[in-house]
């Protein structure tokens, strides 16, 4: 057992499993997946001290579903198995390794935003099973923030920087192969359909952001970080592919620092400007094979890229709503919908729309605490 708890902190072990995601989700067999990964989070929750294996199986396993549940009735049994699952093993860690707690440094904001999730019921518009089940996420959130930052042994920063690289990987591949899968994947491009299971095209411009930052960390700390440099090249282009405005101009504003930083940062800046040239050559001849598809998005994307898409007017709802119920904020269903659950496309501005100054300030804990 302490070689397979040894593998679980390795390389290895990080790149197996999101290998074994890309598969399932390719096959939409998640429903098999999760279910095998939320048994070996019990392997680890039993038999290892160190809970740090479970953060990859538990990322994976969310960009494992392939297809996202639209309403409560649609809810599969493994969402519903995956809280169960994950509190009985923390539960049982806690009684065999004598868990000793402390409070950790974001508890006081996620307390608060738990609260904020339940008081903002006092102004909800229709309470329902579906509304419980929603504001329960944020107690789920403490206790396992509460649960992990105490049962983390040492020192796992190269681990989930690792972790985080793999996953830009993965998700770049998944983006690959839903466009290769689309009868017409310029045309799902331009209708903002890029739904991976998942999350649609802003979460996915979300995450790349994160992870491309990821891949330029290794790309000047290691000693062939070159080579990682199509790597990428690779994950830029399709966050562009998602046509995600506020993802693109977010990594437009940060691109020039982490040119700056790849080679400012390297004692091999020959071969990072080698590997810079060969990915645009690359990308060059890519482009001229398939600009007859490819032209159109941006021709799409130049003449859209500045139409707030009704952004504004959505941000003003929430501002109404948040004039209404400033204290508490209209609910988390607030912005009405075809769906349960809508956002309004603002983090900040959502928040105050749905939980009012209280979530807040249980946010700005979060992040700047």
């Amino acid at each position: 057992m302490k070689k397979i708890i040894d593998f679980t902190h390795s390389l290895k072990f990080l790149i197996l499993v999101s290998f074994v995601t890309l598969c399932f989700w390719t096959l939409k067999l998640e429903s098999i997946g999760i279910f095998i990964y939320l048994g070996l989070m019990m392997v680890v929750f039993i038999f290892s001290k160190d809970t740090m294996p479970i953060i990859p199986l538990l990322f994976n396993a969310l960009f494992m579903v392939s297809t996202l549940p639209l309403s409560f009735s649609d809810i599969p049994l493994y969402l519903y198995l995956t809280p169960i699952v994950l509190i009985s093993g923390m539960v049982i860690h806690i009684v065999k390794f004598k868990v000793k707690f402390n409070k950790g440094k974001m508890l006081p904001g996620i307390i608060i935003m738990a609260l904020a999730m339940f008081l903002s019921s006092f102004n909800a518009a229709e309470l329902s099973l579906n509304y419980w089940f929603y504001a329960s996420i944020g107690i789920v959130y403490a206790l396992i923030y509460i649960f992990f930052v105490n049962t983390f042994q040492g020192d796992n920063k190269k681990y989930l920087l690792q972790m985080m690289f793999i996953l830009g990987i993965l998700i770049s591949i998944q983006v690959v192969i839903h466009f290769i899968q689309a009868e017409d994947f310029v045309q799902e491009m331009i209708d903002k359909e890029l739904v991976l299971g998942w999350g649609i095209s802003n979460q996915i411009a979300t995450y790349l952001v994160m992870f491309i930052v990821i891949t330029v960390y290794f790309i000047t700390t290691l000693d062939r970080g070159y080579l990682l440099v199509p790597v990428m090249v690779f994950q830029s282009v399709m966050l562009l592919f998602t046509l995600s405005r506020g993802g693109i101009f977010a990594y437009i504003l940060i691109l020039p620092l982490l040119v700056y930083l790849t080679f400012k940062k390297s004692d091999r800046k020959l071969e990072h400007l080698i590997s810079f040239l060969v990915s645009a050559a690359v990308l060059a001849i890519i482009f001229l094979i398939g600009k007859n598809k490819i032209l159109p998005l941006f021709d799409y994307f130049l003449r859209t890229g500045f139409d707030d898409n009704l952004r504004f007017m959505v941000w003003n709802d929430a501002w109404n709503v948040f004039k209404r119920h400033p204290l508490f904020g209209g609910g988390i269903f607030a912005r009405e919908g075809p769906k349960d659950y809508q956002m309004y496309h603002n983090t900040f501005i959502h928040v105050l729309g749905t939980m009012g100054i209280v979530g807040l300030i249980g946010l700005l804990h979060q992040l700047y605490m």
